[in-house]
């Protein structure tokens, strides 16, 4: 019984075998696609390279002009500080008024003016006979002589172009309207220097003008 059962397991193994070779020679015969004969190579596209990333320069904020902090003029060996003043009211005629008092000792640069490399026009006042007299000696300048400020970062060269003297006591407000004119905007570069004079009698303003010694240059050449 042993060897029946064993023939039996045996023929059905066998039969299963023969089965299964029949399928899978019906399967290679119908659906040829399956066959892997070799191994598939595949072309894949060539690498896109990556972007070269540029960096965007920040741009630099250009810092503002400096003031003028110190004035020198070799021809009458002055030598002195700048101080920025703002205008002051009085009434005058019922009116206000704005005016500019000079500073004490010292030069004073109009707050509201123009600052070197700027290119507007730069305003000082300066006391004639009393208070440190440091615009005493303005009359004494000749057209060429040179106009030094000094920032705390460089020095700024002028030179002198014109000298005007403006009839005031007695006749204010046209010498007013006189000085306002010279100490308005410009749209080139200028240095604008103010006070009074004779040293007596202040009955008239001195008024004198400076441009950048670059533009003498230009102007010789």
């Amino acid at each position: 019984m042993f060897l029946i059962s064993l023939g039996i397991m045996l023929g059905f193994l066998a039969g299963i075998r023969f089965v299964r070779q029949v399928v899978d020679d019906g399967l290679v015969q119908q659906s040829p696609y399956l066959i892997i004969a070799d191994t598939p190579v595949f072309e894949l596209p060539p690498a896109t390279h990556l972007p070269t990333l540029t960096p965007t320069p920040i741009p630099t904020a250009t810092p503002p002009p400096l003031p003028a902090i110190r004035m020198f003029i070799p021809a009458i060996d002055l030598n002195t500080s700048i101080t920025e003043i703002f205008p002051t009211e009085i009434l005058k005629r019922s009116e206000g008024t704005f005016i500019w008092e000079p500073p004490d000792f010292a030069v004073g640069h109009f707050e509201s003016s123009g600052k070197p490399e700027e290119g507007g026009n730069i305003v000082f006042i300066g006391h004639n006979n009393t208070q440190g007299e440091v615009f005493r000696d303005l009359d004494r300048l000749t057209i060429g002589d040179e106009v030094i400020l000094y920032t705390v970062e460089k020095e700024f060269h002028y030179y002198v172009q014109k000298i005007v003297f403006v009839p005031y006591l007695g006749s204010e407000e046209q010498g007013d309207a006189a000085l306002q004119s010279y100490s308005s905007p410009q749209t080139a570069e200028t240095v604008t220097l103010i006070s009074c004079w004779p040293y007596a009698t202040n009955s008239h303003r001195i008024v004198v003008i400076a441009i950048p010694s670059s533009d003498r240059e230009k102007n010789d050449q």
